[in-house]
């Protein structure tokens, strides 16, 4: 017996269409994102799509929410500066998987209600490390872009691309930084393979939310005092 196409095809929802996009943005980018290619994966018509998301902005937007999701806001310790990282970590490992779609997450976090409570969260550490209102939203807002920017950083970002395309791109940036004249630039020369490859990308993104981490507590009127 032929199944019916309701038997053949899972039920159309916001979050599985939101779910393609993110799988289709994470394989070829995020241009390859529309309704009408969605509307042929899942095989259905572009007009079902229409009843969950309006427009192509709306879809990626979306596709945003479905990764602020995954967010898991970590409890709170007493300690502001083990509480301030523990909270950018919750941020970049959800973001991690989609670089495609990580710079997006800036526009929708205020309006997620995982967004909006690790938003909260971070402005309270920050006001425990003694910051006011405006250096504290200042520094959240600084550390969403430094989860953005740690997720979509060239040397951790295979998305969207094949392997041999990323093969070939890595081969041209290392190619082109080991020909730079070395009386000029012996320091990039030395560093291009490590400029090009990241082979403990665990070790980058440590790096990146220390980084952060100790800015703030170089700044920070609690230790000051």
């Amino acid at each position: 017996m032929t199944p019916t196409k309701s038997e053949t095809r899972p039920s159309l929802s916001r979050e599985l269409v939101a779910d393609r996009a993110l799988v289709l943005a994470d394989a070829e980018g995020i241009d390859a994102v529309t309704i009408r290619r969605l509307a042929t994966d899942l095989g259905v018509t572009p007009m079902a799509l229409y009843w969950h998301f309006r427009t192509k902005e709306d879809l990626l937007a979306g596709a945003a929410g479905r990764v602020l999701d995954a967010v898991e806001v970590p409890a709170r310790t007493g300690d502001w500066a083990a509480d301030i990282r523990a909270a950018l970590v919750a941020l970049v490992t959800a973001m991690r998987p989609h670089p495609q779609v990580a710079h997006l997450v800036a526009d929708t976090i205020l309006a997620h209600p995982n967004g909006l409570e690790l938003t909260e969260s971070a402005l309270s550490i920050l006001g425990d490390a003694g910051f006011g209102p405006e250096p504290a939203s200042f520094l959240a807002m600084q550390a969403l872009r430094a989860a953005i920017t740690m997720v979509t950083g060239d040397q951790v970002d295979d998305s969207g691309t094949s392997a041999e395309e990323r093969a070939d791109h890595l081969r041209a940036k290392k190619a082109y930084l080991a020909s730079l004249p070395p009386e000029k630039y012996p320091s990039l020369i030395q560093h291009a393979d490590a400029m090009t490859h990241c082979d403990d990308e665990e070790q980058f993104f440590d790096l990146g939310v220390d980084l952060y981490v100790a800015g703030v507590r170089g700044l920070a009127p609690a230790l000051r005092n």
